[in-house]
């Protein structure tokens, strides 16, 4: 064999050695140093309920296998993010929790429930988070004030009795969760149609003071034909 030869076969070998060498890198970094990590697929809004399709697998460093953040897309579902949980990024554990246990109000506000129609909350497109004014809509006695020399009454008497309260739940006349666009899919004789969950039940948190003027808006709208008016207040 001459030296030609030989420096051909020693130039393959060391070829074949350096691509086996990357291969073998290659493969260690994929299988050992890197993990597959749910992150969310577009920002997902806080007091948001979580489902799978929210979600998608990436590769992440295995470094940060030990942190603490959610590592299934199963740990996550049915439970409620309290924080905008950011696309692409992981899920910290301490960003979201199971519902039963979530409490958006702070523990100095009572936390009430009051029925509403969609037509005077907002067509229903009330959300978690938000801050609503709770206006009491009566009808007039027709009995001039005082100061008012033009003998005129209006026919109904609107009075703010609650501002800025905070939404902690949104549920339908049944009790069922309802989230605006969240649509719910029924099977019929002609094939399958969405629905959405209209909100009828407002939860509130309300300062002790004000829940007696609530309830007793609630119930004067039944008694007296009046109603209870829900605006979005302003930032």
């Amino acid at each position: 064999m001459n030296r030609v030869t030989q420096m051909i076969i020693g130039l393959v070998a060391v070829l074949l050695a350096i691509g086996a060498g990357i291969y073998g890198r290659n493969v260690y970094l994929k299988d050992v140093s890197t993990y597959q990590v749910p992150v969310p697929v577009t920002t997902i809004p806080p007091y948001t309920i979580l489902s799978g399709n929210q979600f998608q697998m990436v590769d992440m460093p295995r470094s940060m296998e030990s942190l603490p953040y959610n590592h299934t897309i199963d740990s996550m579902v049915g439970k409620i993010s309290e924080v905008p949980l950011s696309a692409g990024l992981p899920v910290p554990q301490a960003s979201i929790s199971p519902v039963a246990d979530f409490r958006l109000a702070d523990p100095a506000y009572e936390v009430l429930s009051i029925p509403v129609d969609p037509v005077s909350a907002v067509g229903g497109q009330v959300r978690i988070g938000e801050h609503i004014n709770l206006y009491q809509v009566t009808p007039s006695t027709g009995i001039p004030q005082a100061s008012d020399t033009t003998g005129v009454t209006d026919p109904v008497q609107i009075n703010l009795i609650a501002g800025k309260v905070l939404v902690v739940d949104v549920r339908s006349a049944q009790g069922a969760a309802a989230a605006v666009g969240r649509p719910t899919t029924n099977s019929g004789p002609f094939g399958s149609v969405q629905q959405v969950e209209q909100v009828q039940i407002l939860t509130l948190a309300v300062e002790p003071g004000q829940v007696k003027t609530i309830l007793d808006a609630v119930a004067n709208a039944k008694k007296q034909g009046g109603l209870l008016w829900t605006s979005l207040a302003l930032p």
